[in-house]
């Protein structure tokens, strides 16, 4: 798993050409479909780039071009979430679901939704993802799930969907953390650490992942290792001056 691949269970934006089903022209002679799809594609690009305004611009002409095009829509509920405008967002989100009803639009939609605290609508649009058999994010699907649900304070219902997504993909960094999560703060220590190493092996370990490594070695009475994770911690962090001790202080 690398990090990119962890980042897109985060970003969700896949934008795809629309099959032209004929040739639609403006009055001046302009294919409207394909200058809709061509403003798309570049405010997927600001989108990606996360330059929101130039995004909304070019996303709102291909929409002057065509009210249906499924990407542009799509990336505007996007940008409206970036944005904080949660309503618009929503607007589009349902438009988009509409347009383009598939595995990869449900999982942004899902994934919004939890951040909205609409939590059982979230996982409806999850599972939908996730159950789509041709779809090759549904690891990523299921791991977000159990993340909403975690945050939800549901964790025995989160830990279903991370194992659920484990057995789909062995290194899906996001069910691996947060197992090593859980099983930390259950106290089972020993498996916390089979987790947390397995993330490490599929990818590098964030700041706070690290310090959770730190953790785990600490009650598992590996001092060494843990100086290990907190030495990468600190050098992940230029201004950061972790300590053991302090670590330890900080669990009390």
């Amino acid at each position: 798993m690398t990090r990119a691949r962890q980042g897109a269970a985060a970003c969700m934006l896949v934008v795809c050409a629309a099959a032209l089903g004929g040739c639609a022209t403006s009055g001046d002679g302009v294919d409207t479909r394909q200058a809709a799809e061509a403003n798309a594609s570049l405010g997927a690009d600001y989108l990606r780039r996360n330059e929101n305004d130039q995004a909304v611009a070019r996303f709102r002409r291909a929409l002057d071009y065509d009210s249906d095009n499924a990407s542009a829509v799509w990336g505007m509920a996007i940008v409206k979430d970036r944005l904080d405008e949660p309503e618009a967002a929503r607007s589009y989100y349902e438009r988009a679901v509409d347009l383009r009803p598939n595995a990869p639009v449900y999982n942004s939609y899902a994934a919004f939704l939890c951040r909205q605290g609409d939590v059982e609508r979230a996982l409806e649009y999850f599972d939908r993802a996730a159950d789509d058999p041709r779809y090759a994010g549904a690891p990523d699907a299921r791991a977000n799930a159990g993340l909403c649900l975690e945050r939800a304070g549901r964790g025995e219902a989160a830990e279903r969907y991370y194992r659920d997504a484990l057995e789909g993909d062995a290194e899906q960094v996001t069910a691996l953390v947060h197992m090593a999560r859980l099983m930390y703060d259950r106290g089972e220590y020993l498996s916390a650490r089979g987790f947390i190493e397995r993330a490490d092996a599929a990818a590098d370990l964030e700041a706070e992942q690290l310090r959770l490594a730190a953790r785990i070695e600490l009650a598992l009475g590996d001092r060494g290792a843990a100086a290990d994770y907190v030495g990468r911690y600190n050098a992940s962090r230029p201004a950061a001056n972790l300590s053991l001790r302090q670590l330890e202080q900080s669990r009390r």
